[in-house]
């Protein structure tokens, strides 16, 4: 007993030496370059301004500080009051520029811890739901996400505020799962004010902590429904069919789960998202009213172009969260979805419901944007950890048995069901791969290649229905090819079965398989590694804003004539002024530039332009400066006060 205990904690030891190396490395990665200077248009830009004017009054919400110009409150790229997105993501930046000051790795910092913090919590409630090995492994998939990491470096749309709904939204799966396995109450009252907090980070997607309680809940009822419907038939046949109907009643579940459990968890999330919601309806109910609706208008409107067909989140989406592995991944849940159809076990059932969840709800809304569906990345990627444990698991351990809590072990048979799976996955992708490399390197063959696919299939049918399954025909071609592959194994298996060299040859589809994987985790750390090589940098809107703050009055108002989409918005952040993007080509929109300017000056402004182009323009000088912008190149700006014509 002292020995096994001894050997026991051990390994988890280094369990936890493995886990911490992941994290450690991830974050070390992540904070590689976190700090670029430039600001990014799509979300960052504004989530960056937000945050910033924060720091002076925390409770008041603004993009435009000093709206020098007119604005409409129901257009939130222009606003003053900025209540686009809930406030928890702004607060959270805002902490951290109170602390390491305004700057752009203070923007992200946020977001990189997040990072890690959300890697921890995939661990463990795979942990809980599988196993340690799961745990690891879907941890490392999480840690080291190309799409998180360019979330986090804010080249992705929504950057810190997905990032922030993804890691309270796992807060609150986490407590939830505890409160299934305990039946305490304060679990659920904990999952409840987590998902209130992930309400506050974006909105209506932490709901799917309620639907995952409400899931479990139902699914327990109605076992519960089933068990005492089949012992009172028992009652009624003969005895010699007793024992054989009886082995069809499923065991008592471990699953301390009440109707008042699933309404404590709402009404915390109520009682957490209510002081907010109400002070905005006092403060700001117009912009408050309007935001929320568009909030519900992305189910039946195409808001902001965003409209798209059903099959575009599941086929060009959510393929950019796991590069390489997609259709692996979804092989895996595809065979998890069969296993839970059958036994209704809680691991499946968790992290299904929870996958599906967030999908199914975005693929149907019209309004469909790439990163909704991210807070679906820790159940989807704990399913393929489950399927790589369990085929490594043989041997079936002493339990008390549940239906809900499945054995850590199991038999031989099914660890080779596993390792098929597990094989074929990875073996369809990386043939897929392959052939699709030779078909395009081999010119003899006439098969057309229009990027659809590898050019082994082409359905054109498809394109008015399903056009990103017609674009991204690969995906359907892995998928045909992991079909084809498991039936093969599972030949094999019926024809080896007597065999004694049958376990060499599922060591070999083991073997082969971890090749690839670790091929594919190679490739998958590769893609995040690149992210951070980006590292875009702005250095003359960084010291430039450094003198404006030192030199300029508070009350000046710039208009920009930078055609880069979003420019302003680098000015705005770094100079801490209010800025306005311009378009200056010809004296008609100069013209316009000086009504502008007009109207900026009644208002209290003082007008400058910000000019980077080499336009002259007989409006006074007040700065003229060149940075170095690196390779030894430098970077003129001009800084012109506007002045009334005389």
């Amino acid at each position: 007993m002292i020995f096994e205990n001894t050997f026991i904690n051990s390994k988890n030891i280094h369990i936890k030496i493995i886990l911490l190396c992941i994290l450690i490395a991830s974050f070390v990665l992540v904070l590689r370059n976190l700090g670029h200077s430039k600001i990014h248009f799509w979300d960052e830009g504004f989530h960056a301004i937000v945050a910033r004017n924060l720091t002076k009054h925390p409770l008041k919400f603004t993009l435009y500080d000093q709206p020098w110009l007119e604005y409409d409150y129901k257009s939130w790229g222009n606003n003053h009051i900025w209540l686009h997105k809930p406030p928890v993501a702004m607060w959270q930046i805002c902490l951290s520029h109170f602390i390491f000051g305004i700057n752009a790795f203070a923007l992200r910092l946020p977001s990189a811890i997040s990072l890690v913090l959300s890697a921890w919590l995939t661990f463990r409630i795979a942990s809980d739901l599988f196993d340690k090995r799961a745990g690891l492994i879907a941890a490392f998939l999480q840690a080291f996400n190309p799409f998180l990491f360019a979330s986090v470096h804010g080249y992705r749309y929504s950057d810190h505020i997905d990032i922030a709904l993804l890691l309270w939204v796992q807060v609150s799966c986490w407590f939830l799962l505890r409160g299934i396995r305990s039946g305490k109450r304060r679990n659920y009252i904990l999952s409840g004010v987590a998902m209130g907090i992930a309400y506050l980070s974006k909105s209506y997607l932490a709901l799917i902590t309620f639907g995952l309680v409400a899931v479990v809940w139902f699914v327990a009822l109605f076992k519960r429904i089933i068990r005492k419907y089949k012992a009172k038939r028992i009652q009624t046949i003969p005895l010699e069919t007793q024992e054989e109907v009886s082995d069809a009643v499923p065991d008592e579940e471990n699953v301390k789960i009440r109707l008042s459990d699933v309404v404590i968890q709402l009404f915390a999330a109520i009682g957490t998202v209510a002081p907010w919601t109400i002070y905005c309806l006092i403060k700001y109910p117009k912009e408050f009213i309007w935001e929320h609706k568009r909030v519900l208008d992305h189910l039946n409107t195409n808001v902001e172009g965003w409209a798209a067909s059903w099959d575009r989140p599941l086929f060009e989406y959510m393929p950019l969260f796991y590069p390489f592995i997609y259709a692996a991944l979804f092989a895996v849940v595809l065979c998890l979805l069969v296993v839970m159809l059958r036994h209704w076990r809680l691991p499946e059932l968790f992290l299904l419901a929870w996958g599906i969840g967030v999908i199914l709800p975005h693929t149907l809304a019209q309004t469909k944007t790439p990163s909704a569906t991210m807070i679906s990345v820790p159940a989807l990627v704990m399913c393929l950890a489950a399927i790589i444990s369990r085929a490594y698991q043989y041997r079936w351990t002493e339990h008390n048995a549940n239906e809900f809590f499945p054995p850590r072990g199991i038999t031989e048979r099914q660890g080779l069901l596993w390792t098929a799976i597990w094989g074929a996955s990875m073996l369809s992708i990386g043939v897929i791969s392959i052939g699709g490399t030779l078909v395009h390197s081999r010119k003899w063959l006439s098969l057309a290649v229009s990027g659809k696919g590898i050019g082994f299939l082409q359905f054109d049918s498809i394109k008015g229905f399903a056009p990103f399954v017609h674009k991204h025909f690969v995906i359907v071609e892995q998928l045909i090819a992991f079909g084809l592959l498991l039936a093969i194994f599972f030949g094999v298996y019926i024809l080896s079965r007597q065999k004694e060299w049958q376990r060499w040859l599922w060591m070999g589809v083991r073997v082969v398989a971890l090749v690839l994987a670790l091929f594919y985790a190679g490739r998958y750390v590769q893609a995040a590694y690149n992210v951070t090589e980006r590292n875009a940098q702005i250095p003359l809107y960084v010291q430039s804003g450094e003198r404006i703050q030192q030199e300029m009055p508070q009350n000046i108002c710039f208009f920009l004539d930078e055609q880069r989409t979003g420019a302003h918005f680098d000015l705005m952040y770094y100079a801490d002024r209010s800025t306005y993007p311009l378009k200056i080509t010809n004296e008609a929109e100069q013209k316009i530039l000086e009504t502008k300017a007009k109207e900026a000056r009644q208002a209290g402004a003082i007008p400058y332009l910000f000019s980077v182009t080499n336009r002259e323009y007989s409006y006074p000088l007040y700065i003229e400066e060149e940075i170095d912008v690196g390779n030894g190149n430098k970077q003129r700006y001009r800084i012109f006060e506007i002045t009334e014509a005389e």
